[in-house]
């Protein structure tokens, strides 16, 4: 028989040896049933694939995303970006079982349970980061210019927002970051 590789929504896992051609729709209910036995991991998260950063923003864009609970990111080899949120299916009932089920969407129902996560690994992650900090260091040693770049941008962007009263008139003008002259539109 031919290696069969999935192409899975939710995350990414290594290809495997499978035996059975059948898709993910072809399975019969007990057997889909029997795969996910109490498991419900799919049902947990989002993952999205995102465009490789490149300029200074995007890394500082992801930097910011990963500063919030619940997000990761993720690179696969050879060069695959995901951006990863630990967020539970709303549809899930408190038994974790699928309350729409039936009706639910078709990328719920083209999941192949074959191919999840806790059977087989995930394909060639190369870096994962579950906080900013993580990453900054990832950048700063594996993309050195990236990191100069970055570093640069962080430099030339105001350091606090502008801070306005009541009415919405600015009480403030921010300073650049590092620039070290007094900015003439701060009140005294």
């Amino acid at each position: 028989m031919s290696r069969r590789t999935y192409s899975e929504p939710h995350h990414h896992t290594a290809p495997s040896a499978v035996v059975d051609e059948r898709g993910a729709r072809d399975l019969r209910p007990g057997e889909n049933a029997c795969l996910c036995r109490d498991c419900v991991r799919c049902c947990t998260y989002i993952t999205v694939e995102i465009d490789s950063p490149r300029a200074a923003w995007e890394y500082d864009q992801w930097i910011w995303a990963l500063h919030h609970h619940s997000v990761q990111l993720y690179v696969e080899k050879p060069e695959r970006w995901f951006l990863h949120f630990g967020v539970a299916c709303r549809q899930l009932d408190a038994a974790g079982r699928c309350s729409i089920h039936g009706r639910h969407p078709v990328l719920c129902r083209e999941y192949d349970p074959r191919s999840c996560e806790r059977r087989l690994p995930l394909a060639d992650t190369r870096a994962w980061f579950d906080r900013a900090e993580q990453f900054e260091e990832w950048i700063r040693t594996h993309r050195p210019g990236h990191w100069q770049r970055l570093i640069a941008y962080r430099r030339g962007v105001r350091e606090d927002p502008p801070v306005a009263d009541d009415n919405g008139r600015p009480v403030r003008a921010p300073a650049l970051v590092a620039s070290g002259a007094p900015n003439p539109r701060t009140p005294a």
